[in-house]
């Protein structure tokens, strides 16, 4: 038997009945109307950062607060552990391509699949399910986070309403935006969430420098519950990684996802030691859950919460989307069949709506979220499945995959780490929560 021909990456425009083993893994360029549409290296990098910098950015200081200056090093070491996995998670994809050629069509819940490949059928459930409700949960919080913004910048204007109000005001105007079909067709999205963030981030620093006082507020480590809760939130800002595979498997050539990573990781990072260190420096210990709430109404101010809440708006159609191709894939929604797919994503809006206005307080579901499903999607299943894939047999004529031993003893060690901050996290996570006085339903 001859050996078989791969090269890096599947043609994306080829149907899964002409796939076969000399089916390039990367297309030429021009070659398919599809594979003319895919996603660049830049393009990818700027939908990784653009989803992630949203409540990051605002919940960030606060969490340093519970920290102490700890949790500078300890933000660096989650936003590594993150992209590292995250790099982890592409290498799946690629080896999966390389070893069935039915795998190089697009995809549209390419992150169970790695998982069914490595761990089996049940644990791709579980992922499945964890998916759904990590980036519904970061859906419901952005939501959340735009309605408040949208609120206080509009509080003198419409004194009246609350934010219930705007937050069924925002899940309306939201609805028709959320019949774009795969990252590729609304990947100018990225664009417009990432650069008004990164404005707004900007602006928010100046501000925060205009409003640095002489009083001296007490910075420290608050204790065990607090630390975790922080964490909590440190890992729910960079646990973007249940979307990556659906990004990448839109991309041109998905072999470059690595790099995609490197440079959205590394601009989201600047933005959250830019707004982390400032907010906790100025503010202290007063500083609140949403650092934008906490600064002063001026001119400065009011530009970067019109920006924010534009960012979280265009970060919400990213995040959303992965859930919306994964319960059509759940349902057997056929793709060119635009009447289901509205209602199965209108469905997915109305749930967001309930949860939205059962909780519309928004830190102690953003902690719950990191601690758990996240923490089990970007911190420990990436590189479980990796050391899995990589551990299997190779098919016949197929290479090896060969891996340096530091590679595999930073994998344990991450997957070590996630385990440590999931359990401390989660259970600081749920106590803050019936420890604290619940908030109203909106409609009661």
């Amino acid at each position: 038997m001859s050996k078989k021909v791969l090269e890096p990456r599947a043609k994306a425009g080829v149907s899964s009945e002409n796939v076969s083993e000399t089916t390039p893994l990367v297309g030429k360029k021009g070659e398919g109307d599809e594979e003319g549409r895919g996603l660049t290296t830049q393009q990818t990098a700027i939908l990784i950062a653009g989803e992630m910098a949203g409540s990051g950015v605002l919940a960030l200081p606060r969490a340093l607060s519970k920290t102490g200056w700890f949790g500078v090093p300890l933000l660096l070491l989650v936003a590594l552990v993150a992209a590292f996995s995250g790099k982890r998670l592409g290498d799946c994809w690629s080896i999966l391509e390389a070893r069935d050629p039915e795998m190089r069509t697009r995809k549209r819940n390419p992150y169970a699949i790695i998982v069914e490949q490595a761990l089996g059928k049940p644990w791709s459930v579980v992922v499945s399910m964890a998916m759904i409700v990590t980036l519904f949960g970061a859906s419901v919080v952005y939501l959340l986070l735009a309605a408040q913004i949208i609120e206080a910048v509009l509080l003198s204007l419409v004194p009246t309403l609350t934010i219930c109000t705007w937050y069924l005001i925002v899940v309306g105007a939201m609805t028709p935006l959320l019949f774009f079909g795969t990252p590729k067709d609304f990947h100018l999205m990225g664009i417009l969430a990432f650069g008004s963030s990164l404005v707004a981030c900007i602006l928010y620093f100046i501000e925060m420098m205009n409003e640095v006082s002489p009083f001296t507020y007490r910075y420290g480590i608050h204790g065990f519950m607090d630390f975790f809760l922080a964490t909590g939130t440190m890992m729910f800002a960079f646990g973007g990684a249940s979307t990556f595979p659906t990004i990448q498997n839109d991309m041109a050539d998905k072999t470059k996802f690595g790099k995609s990573v490197q440079y959205g990781f590394l601009a989201v990072l600047i933005l959250y030691l830019l707004v982390a260190i400032a907010g906790y420096a100025v503010y202290g210990e007063r500083v609140l859950p949403n650092v934008a709430l906490s600064m002063s109404a001026t001119p400065l101010t009011l530009a970067a919460n019109i920006l924010m809440a534009v960012h979280l708006l265009s970060a919400f159609i990213i995040i959303i989307n992965p859930v919306c191709q994964e319960v059509e894939e759940l349902y057997n929604v056929p793709r060119d069949s635009t009447g289901w797919r509205m209602i199965v994503r209108v469905s997915i809006m109305l749930g967001i709506l309930f949860i939205g206005e059962s909780i519309p307080r928004f830190y102690t579901l953003l902690a719950l979220v990191g601690a758990t499903t996240i923490a089990l999607l970007t911190y420990i299943l990436p590189s479980v499945c990796y050391l899995k894939l990589i551990g299997q047999p190779a098919g016949e004529g197929q290479t090896p995959v060969e891996v340096p031993s530091w590679m595999k003893m930073v994998c344990y060690e991450v997957i070590a780490l996630g385990v440590v901050g999931c359990i401390a996290a989660t259970i600081s996570a749920v106590s803050a929560i019936f420890s604290t006085s619940m908030a109203v339903p909106c409609y009661l």
